[in-house]
């Protein structure tokens, strides 16, 4: 069975940087944004005096440590920049051939498709106990007309791609079990529909992950 790798590809991108520049720390555009801030600082850390103000107060020669924190800043925007490079490219990978409908509407928002909702689950060992831990929601499509396994999973895909450039922040898809970060989603073929299998990172994800895809079909979570 093939996972979705679009969120585990963008792990790989930078490696090791500083907090806050991983892809998922921020949206496309926070990177962007947090990029020039840096820039500015960093003009500012190697900025001189002007000259005609050297009358009123001296033009003291900028420092090594000046210089220094100039050059941290300017790493800190390259990274910055690399994390909305790698957010931009995973979505325009992710969702190219797709038509705009497809790529803007959240496969979940088709209600009237969805069969049923399920909580996720997998065994843990426990002591000597096996229980079972919440991992996430699975949400079953019937049949429909042109709908393939291989078509939903790109969808999938696209929309975890875009959700992850987006900063994981939207607000008009509450429904949407792909939008919590972190998830991962993989697309199994049925004998009448397809299950889509969303998996969470952590419990509290999990359970966002399985309040949403609950709303669905309007149940109410326990």
């Amino acid at each position: 069975m093939r996972t979705s790798s679009v969120l585990a590809s963008l792990v790989l991108v930078l490696g090791c940087g500083a907090p806050g520049t991983h892809p998922h720390d921020m949206s496309t555009a926070g990177h962007e944004q947090v990029a020039r801030d840096e820039e500015q600082l960093a003009v500012a850390d190697e900025a001189p005096r002007p000259e005609a103000s050297c009358d009123v107060a001296p033009c003291w020669t900028i420092s090594d440590a000046s210089r220094a924190e100039a050059a941290h800043h300017r790493e800190l925007a390259a990274q910055h920049r690399a994390a909305a490079v790698a957010l931009r490219d995973a979505e325009d990978r992710a969702c190219a051939g797709l038509d705009e409908d497809s790529r803007d509407e959240s496969p979940f928002m088709h209600r009237e498709d969805i069969a049923s909702v399920e909580e996720l689950t997998e065994e843990v060992q426990a002591g000597h106990s096996v229980i079972h831990r919440r991992v996430g929601a699975t949400v079953v499509f019937r049949a429909v007309r042109g709908l393939t396994r291989e078509w939903l999973q790109r969808v999938v895909d696209c929309h975890l791609a875009r959700n992850a450039a987006l900063g994981h922040d939207v607000p008009e898809m509450p429904y949407c079990p792909l939008v919590p970060m972190g998830v991962t989603a993989e697309v199994r073929s049925l004998s009448a529909g397809f299950a889509v299998d969303v998996r969470a990172p952590s419990g509290d994800a999990a359970d966002e992950v399985l309040r949403r895809a609950r709303s669905l079909t309007d149940r109410a979570a326990p």
